[in-house]
């Protein structure tokens, strides 16, 4: 399992969230911004192992935002001509 690294395969599954989370927002799926949200919490889980005080301010803000984002989401709603 060398593959997975020193850090029990977490940047991993959070790289993967990651890379679904773009994909969904960029289709305008809601789900996008707690499939960003699980990746925030792997990076950060992470970022606690590796003693990385950036990584963990800067995915406690990227989660913060995630949260914010679902809850502020809004499908636009213009008429159609």
């Amino acid at each position: 399992m060398d593959f997975l690294g020193n850090y029990y395969g977490i940047y991993w599954l959070a790289t993967v969230l990651g890379v679904v989370t773009v994909y969904l927002l960029g289709k305008k799926h809601k789900i996008g911004f707690i499939i960003g949200t699980l990746g925030g919490l792997s990076w950060l889980a992470f970022g606690v192992i590796a003693q990385s005080s950036a990584t963990i301010v800067a995915n406690v803000i990227f989660i913060s935002l995630y949260i914010k984002g679902y809850i502020h989401w809004k499908k636009d709603h213009s008429p159609t001509k």
